[in-house]
């Protein structure tokens, strides 16, 4: 079912357009993000959601109602920013239950519900403490607590690990997936860390300069990217000029390849996705392509490879290491190569 439906938003800072006739349908109890680099619309969007902005066009619409006007404190949602700003002078109870407590509710009602909230975050134990005496990932769970406390129907998250260094942020992914399936409730992401974006949602929207390149699960926006931006900006990929002759058939490489893509016009000018993972490299006699190893770099569980066919250069992951300079023979599997049109963008019609 769909919750909540943004229309043809658009939205000017002075002479410059951060999103330009944008809309988007977000489904109830999803997990849905918000992703792409600096600049590109989507903080100010779920600024929009949140009713922190008001666009200069379009509609926001909460279960077929019109909440475009309606001020961020009448709105069913709550937002957890990359700061915390938790009350310093408050312990963990207090903090949790602030929300509570500026409603009117009495201590015999607030009290079941922090403890609620503190055992969600598993930080039952916790009431008494200070809360400069928690760790940063104690924070963010504190923080997530007091916002999901007062029962919001949508939580917005924008950024809420950026001040985490990695391995707590890959336990708080964790923490927060598990809270969002037993709550029940949407929770809208933003983020511009692409491994997030994977590990956490449902779907994902890739966004540049305010326009949606693709929405799509995980799987969809990584195995098949729409476009160029989308493909290079999600993972690592070798991005080659090709031409499509015909259903299934395309040059690449200064050699003809079968794939699996379809439906483009003769001799069609296109864009070809492989990703790195997907070469596997042979004895030069028996590859499809023959390059030459550049360079060899160790990343932990594979092996990084810079190998030079003709003029162009591929990346590659192995779990073998190459010498420089040796010489070795590439294969690519038909479903590894992906087409796509230049410049393709999904239009609304997709959303």
């Amino acid at each position: 079912m769909t919750q909540i439906e943004l229309q043809n938003i658009s939205k000017a800072f002075g002479s410059m357009t951060v999103i330009n006739d944008l809309s988007l349908e977000i489904e109830d109890a999803e997990f849905l993000t918000l992703l792409g680099p600096s600049g590109c619309g989507k903080t100010t969007i779920l600024r929009i959601i949140g009713g922190f902005e008001q666009p200069d066009r379009g509609r926001v619409l909460f279960e077929g109602k019109d909440i475009t006007n309606l001020p961020a404190y009448q709105r069913p949602v709550n937002t957890l920013f990359q700061s915390y700003s938790l009350f310093p002078h408050l312990n963990v109870y207090d903090n949790v239950a602030f929300g509570l407590k500026i409603q009117g509710l009495k201590d015999n009602e607030i009290r079941p519900r922090v403890e609620e909230m503190l055992r969600l975050v598993n930080l039952s134990g916790y009431e008494k403490r200070s809360v400069d005496r928690l760790s940063g990932g104690q924070q963010q769970r504190i923080a997530m607590a007091r916002a999901l406390i007062n029962r919001p129907e949508v939580l917005l998250l924008d950024e809420p690990f950026g001040a985490l260094d990695l391995k707590l942020r890959k336990d708080m992914q964790i923490e927060m997936k598990r809270i969002q399936q037993q709550l029940g409730i949407t929770f809208i992401f933003v983020t511009h860390d692409q491994e997030e974006a994977l590990t956490l949602s449902d779907r994902i929207i890739v966004l540049n300069e305010g326009i949606i390149q693709q929405i799509g699960s995980p799987t969809d926006i990584y195995n098949e990217p729409i476009n160029a931006y989308v493909a290079d900006f999600i993972g690592e990929s070798n991005i080659l000029e090709g031409v499509m002759h015909a259903d299934y058939d395309v040059t690449f490489s200064g050699r003809r390849f079968t794939c699996v893509d379809f439906d483009f016009y003769p001799d069609e000018a296109v864009d070809v996705v492989i990703r790195p993972e997907d070469v596997t490299i042979v004895s030069p006699e028996k590859g499809m392509l023959e390059g030459v190893v550049l360079s060899c770099l160790f990343m932990g569980v594979h092996y990084e490879l810079q190998i030079r066919v003709g003029q162009e250069l591929y990346l590659v992951h192995t779990t073998i290491p190459r010498k420089i300079d040796q010489h070795v023979g590439i294969v690519i599997a038909p479903d590894d190569i992906h087409i796509m049109r230049k410049g393709e963008v999904e239009g609304d019609e997709d959303i």
